[in-house]
């Protein structure tokens, strides 16, 4: 609709006021329409979309499911958490969970594209100790 209300202005079809009300217009239906989507996946994960981490036998398979979770939806790093603490009498268990709370507090400070790329990395090491992104620790180091 953008690209059609943006030629009726062109050609004079269009005043400059009513596009730009269009565009608002659009821009609020597009943040409805965001905000109905978090909601949906806010509410999977209430349900119990998260069985599949109840599922997982050891903790190798609890972080490729977990990985897989956390980059469709990072919001959601808290529930994973919660469940990892099954672990917590394993040998490694303690160190599983710190993992956990590592990458959650990396999660925070990365922009949405860095996401994707930081899971990648955490979750490919063969050991439980987290690389924070250079322009994480940069950031610190200032603020």
């Amino acid at each position: 609709m953008g690209i059609l209300s943006e030629q009726l202005r062109r050609v004079g079809l269009l005043s400059e006021q009513q596009f730009q009300e269009q565009q608002a217009e659009e821009m609020l239906v597009e943040e409805q329409n965001q905000q109905t989507k978090f909601a949906q996946l806010a509410q999977k994960g209430a349900k119990g979309g998260f069985t599949e981490l109840d599922q997982t036998t050891s903790m190798h398979e609890f972080k490729l499911v977990a990985k897989q979770m956390l980059l469709e939806n990072p919001s959601q790093i808290h529930v994973i958490i919660k469940k990892a603490h099954r672990f917590k009498n394993d040998d490694q268990g303690k160190k599983f969970i710190w993992f956990f709370y590592q990458v959650r507090n990396v999660l925070k400070k990365l922009s949405a594209e860095k996401r994707e790329q930081f899971l990648n990395r955490a979750f490919r090491r063969s050991g439980l100790t987290l690389e924070i992104p250079n322009e994480i620790s940069e950031e610190d180091s200032e603020g």
